[in-house]
């Protein structure tokens, strides 16, 4: 699980007391008190004061670097500096877990020899805390989860939208970030930390993939397209695109607007299909790009890295190529044909099954899927579907997403 640690420091907060209250109120894992400047004596009194806050809202509490503070608290959570970590013998005797914080592979390699329960690595984004100091960046974290089988967790310059960068690390033994400066400035440290899961979240949880709405107004029958949303929203979809060929700028802005405020009801991420312009508008999750659209590389410099991107590939080589420029998933179809697109060429099941192959990211099947034919997709090793008609043109719309969602986890937890 994914977890988010605070970091404190003083410096950035007018009310420290009022801010680590703010922080214990969150979902944060634990407060690592990191407060160097103080003497022991000043270190303990904070601590004393800090704990009964963490107490009060049952936070466990980490002391940075004074020992015997923590001894004298009764705290059984120590996060050391390398050089200090290596240096104390008989750590286990007194706590029951030992963090340290590395800078490089092969430190992090004799802290796990050494008895560390975990590993901070650091710094990994460009952050005031190391002014004039070059991050080591995203490689620098995957190098070390790669190198150690305990739990890694990075820090420096994380906040919501840089922690979208970590989705890529792909390693079991990243457990998580620490935070500091964004969490000890913020007023609502418990939007904040769920912002950072969210995102996190958003870009690493295969299975929003699992039922992939794209909206047709074609059958809406004097119904609103929001009506048709919310009751594939309540079925059980996963993500939501909203496609919208033919409609201008301000009237599709408009739609999305609508679209977007009802995903967040349901937490469900939306995708803007072809425009990126009316993505960044609205500030949806992300856009879904076809061949003839924006390239997924110039998507990918104008929306970020928080954005979730999504390329159509017919062959091997498009799947490849997207996920190089930086998709985050492929559409690949049409499996079944369709009756949506008039250019739409059947895929052979063969042929999606080497487009999964072929790359890491997920890949949803897409093309005349309904609930009748989803069973024939088991073995093509996709991570979920994306539907039109089998949801949208169903008279009980609810009723089919749910069937479609049950049958599609029954397919992809077959793997």
């Amino acid at each position: 699980m994914f977890k988010v640690i605070s970091v404190s420091a003083r410096q950035y907060t007018n009310n420290f007391s009022q801010s680590i209250e703010l922080i214990a109120k969150s979902e944060v894992e634990a407060i690592i008190l990191r407060e160097k400047d103080l003497s022991e004596e000043e270190y303990f009194i904070l601590a004393k004061s800090v704990k009964k806050i963490c107490d009060k809202y049952g936070k466990k509490l980490i002391i940075h670097s004074f020992i015997e503070v923590a001894k004298k608290l009764g705290i059984k959570n120590i996060q050391l500096p390398f050089s200090k970590f290596i240096t104390t013998g008989n750590l286990h005797d007194d706590f029951d877990c030992i963090g340290t914080s590395v800078h490089t592979v092969e430190d992090a390699v004799l802290a796990e020899k050494s008895g560390a329960d975990y590993i901070i690595a650091g710094h990994i984004f460009a952050t005031d805390c190391k002014k004039g100091l070059a991050p080591r960046g995203v490689k620098f974290l995957k190098e070390v989860c790669n190198s150690v089988n305990i739990p890694v967790f990075a820090i420096g310059g994380i906040d919501d939208n840089s922690v979208t960068e970590l989705y890529n690390v792909e390693q079991n033994n990243f457990s998580g970030v620490c935070v500091m400066s964004a969490l000890m400035k913020s007023d609502n440290p418990q939007v904040l930390v769920q912002k950072i899961k969210d995102n996190y979240s958003m870009k690493t949880d295969r299975n929003k993939y699992l039922l992939y709405a794209v909206t047709d107004r074609h059958w809406l029958n004097g119904r609103t397209l929001e009506e048709d949303v919310e009751l594939a929203l309540k079925g059980g979809v996963t993500l939501v695109q909203l496609r919208e060929k033919n409609l201008d700028f301000d009237t599709f802005f408009k739609e999305a607007e609508k679209i977007h405020s009802l995903c967040q009801k349901y937490n469900v991420p939306l995708i803007i299909n072809d425009n990126v312009e009316v993505a960044t508008a609205v500030n949806a999750e992300g856009v879904h790009l076809g061949q003839g659209d924006m390239s997924v590389a110039k998507a990918r410099e104008i929306l970020g890295n928080s954005k979730i991107i999504g390329a159509t590939a017919r062959t091997k080589e498009q799947a490849v190529k997207a996920e190089k420029d930086g998709a985050d998933y492929v559409g690949s179809g049409a499996v079944f044909g369709t009756s949506t697109k008039s250019d739409a060429v059947k895929m052979s099941f063969e042929t999606l099954t080497e487009i999964c192959n072929s790359v890491k990211i997920p890949v949803t099947a897409i093309g005349g899927i309904t609930k009748d034919n989803i069973s024939e997709l088991k073995g093509t090793d996709i991570s979920g579907v994306a539907v039109v008609s089998g949801i949208f043109a169903e008279k009980d719309i609810y009723n089919s997403a749910l069937e479609l969602k049950k049958k599609i986890e029954e397919i992809v937890n077959e793997k």
